[in-house]
């Protein structure tokens, strides 16, 4: 497998044109991976890829390449970037609730219900122990979807399905499972292959930390199930791979993710 990628397949998985790709490094945005110093040819990884995506859904929002170059300076933590978002609320809410929570960091955990959307994904089925191999079964599944052409949905993040319920009597605990991984396309332009997850309502906690605390995360997320008296609908997911978004350096301990549980009603 190829590890680099031309401008032409970074172009078709994210829906821009070259000149754009070019735009987004002229204002510094953007570093391919690998310059050809004989032929001055662009090389790009999966990372590249993924902070393209993040800036066409940035620029969608209304961003300016100004609050854009902020966000990655300041890897997230920008208070001043945190008043801009806040105007645009509505249209920037996870954006918002990922940088509000690395600022506070008084709370590392935060619950509430939300809508979601239907998702078509390109998935596969894994089975694995540690967070560490769940990243790189979705970091090859990034890989072949871009290498296949298929167009990548920006406004929704990467999500694992753990096909697990121990958690809601609180004995979760990292062990080998089955999960899925699940990368959002959009549908207009899907393939026969991909996989549709209903809209559903779900229960949500946000987390402030690195991979590590996701069972204590999820064990507490099912404490508040218990206490709520919800009832899930489904198996929870996790929506994360938030730090190739704000940089190749970014500290785990930085990391932001969202556990989601369908629920009934």
């Amino acid at each position: 497998m190829n590890k680099f990628f031309s401008i032409h397949q970074v172009c078709k998985s994210c829906g821009l044109s070259r000149s754009t790709i070019l735009r987004i490094e002229g204002r510094g945005l953007l570093k391919p991976a690998f310059v050809d110093p004989k032929t001055g040819v662009r090389w790009y990884d999966v990372l590249n890829v993924c902070q393209v995506t993040q800036i066409k859904l940035f620029l969608s929002m209304g961003m300016s390449y100004d609050d854009i170059a902020l966000y990655y300076r300041s890897n997230g933590t920008s208070r001043e970037l945190l008043t801009r978002v806040e105007e645009k609320y509505l249209h920037f809410k996870w954006t918002y609730e990922e940088i509000k929570l690395r600022l506070d960091k008084q709370e590392p955990l935060s619950f509430e219900f939300l809508d979601l959307p239907e998702y078509v994904c390109y998935a596969r089925r894994a089975r694995g122990t540690t967070s560490e191999e769940h990243y790189w079964t979705m970091y090859q599944l990034y890989h072949k979807a871009v290498e296949k052409g298929y167009r990548l949905l920006a406004s929704e993040p990467l999500f694992v399905i753990k096909e697990r319920t121990d958690f809601i009597k609180g004995e979760f605990k990292e062990q080998e499972e089955d999960y899925i991984c699940c990368i959002p396309l959009e549908p207009d332009s899907a393939p026969e292959e991909a996989v549709v997850y209903p809209a559903c309502r779900g229960f949500s906690c946000l987390a402030y930390g690195d991979y590590a605390h996701v069972p204590e995360m999820l064990n507490a997320l099912g404490r508040e199930i218990r206490t709520r008296g919800l009832r899930p609908a489904g198996y929870v997911r996790v929506l994360g791979l938030v730090a190739p978004y704000v940089g190749r350096d970014i500290s785990p301990n930085s990391y932001v993710s969202r556990l989601v549980v369908p629920v009934e009603g």
